[in-house]
């Protein structure tokens, strides 16, 4: 059986979403912080669901790359965040109904909890502060 390798593991999510966008000439969407913090929430559960099957399927080798794969993984998720101001949503996007802004909350607070135990503190509050974002349209819908 051939080593799991930590850098391809989860390439196939790495792709995923702008690809899908840029495929059916959506590419605008990609500039919508709504959208892009919906990336960020799809690719956590993704990886949420392909940990759980690596860990049934390879337990043993799995083990040993499992906490690189994560980090790897959180940081390219983080780079969706970052292309979102900070400075406040633009008013040409709206929150539409579907959108489930509680859960994506709970999301983005659980990847800064796992940099907070990772002690990466900066990461903390960058993430902080698009949980902050997204508590404000709460308050305003």
């Amino acid at each position: 059986m051939q080593p799991l390798d930590k850098n391809t593991l989860f390439s196939i999510f790495e792709q995923g979403d702008e690809q899908v966008y840029e495929e059916f000439g959506m590419t605008d969407q990609l500039s919508n912080p709504y959208v892009l913090m919906n990336m960020v929430v799809k690719g956590l559960e993704n990886y949420k669901i392909m940990d759980q099957m690596y860990q049934q399927q390879y337990p043993k080798q799995y083990k040993e790359t499992r906490k690189a794969i994560q980090y790897k993984y959180y940081n390219n998720l983080l780079k969706y965040l970052e292309r979102v101001s900070t400075k406040g949503f633009n008013d040409k996007y709206q929150i539409g109904d579907s959108y489930e802004l509680m859960h994506n909350i709970y999301m983005l607070e659980n990847l800064m909890f796992y940099f907070e135990k990772l002690e990466q503190y900066e990461k903390c509050a960058k993430i902080k502060e698009y949980v902050i974002l997204l508590e404000n349209c709460q308050v305003k819908a």
